[in-house]
This record gives structure tokens, C-alpha cells and sequence, in this order.
């Protein structure tokens, strides 16, 4: 009996393809924002003053700080953690769950200063 090598499960060659392309695509944004981490981390290393662009809990204008804090590490293991973390996660989310990883980095950019605004220390940042 003739049977044709079909795989099981539906795949085809196109959508292997398109597949590969998503995840790369995924990886390489989230490569694309650990580099973006590693310069600002290089710049504040350097001596830049970055308090004003971090979260100052409890005060009006440390609420600024919501757009900037996401970008800062208080050290390389700081940094370290949180790349392979985005690199992992930014590509599985990304490949998976596109449009809905679109969405939701607004929400995580803002919510994580937002908790760290009402939960942190005065006078810290």
C-alpha cells in the first residue's frame, strides 16, 4: 500500500518557515532591547547623572521616572539577570503571542515604575 509522507501533524514547509521567521524576528527585537540595556547601562556607568530619569517613590516628579527606570541597572549582575530573562522571555512571548506581547509592554513598561513609585522607599531611587 502507497501512502504519502504527509506529517502527522499538518506541518508543511511554509510553516515551518514561517515559524523559524517568527521566532527570529521575536529574538532578534528582544536582542535588539538587551543591546539598547547594555548602552544605557555603559552611559550611567560612566558617570551620567541618571536620577532623573528614575522612579523617586511618592513624589510628583519622580513619576517621570515611569519612562526612563526600565532602562537602568544598579549593576551587571542587575543587568545580567534581566537580559537573559528578556532574551528568554521576549522571544518565546513574541513568537507565540505577537500581537498580544505588542499590548502588553506598555502595561509592564509602566506598571514595574508604578509599583516601584507607590512601594519604595522616600527618598530612594
Amino acid at each position: 500500500m502507497d501512502t504519502p509522507n504527509v506529517p502527522a501533524t499538518g506541518a508543511s514547509p511554509a510553516n515551518d518557515r514561517s515559524d523559524r521567521n517568527r521566532v527570529l524576528r521575536a529574538f532578534n527585537l528582544s536582542l535588539g532591547f538587551v543591546l539598547l540595556l547594555v548602552a544605557v547601562f555603559a552611559v550611567q556607568s560612566s558617570g551620567w547623572d541618571w536620577r532623573a530619569w528614575s522612579v523617586a517613590p511618592l513624589e510628583a516628579k519622580g513619576l517621570w521616572g515611569l519612562l526612563g527606570a526600565p532602562l537602568l541597572h544598579g549593576s551587571i549582575e542587575h543587568l545580567g539577570a534581566n537580559a537573559v530573562a528578556l532574551l528568554i522571555l521576549g522571544t518565546l512571548a513574541g513568537s507565540v503571542y505577537p500581537k498580544a506581547t505588542v499590548r502588553a509592554l506598555p502595561l509592564l513598561w509602566v506598571g514595574s515604575g508604578l509599583g516601584a513609585w507607590l512601594l519604595g522607599e522616600p527618598g530612594s531611587h
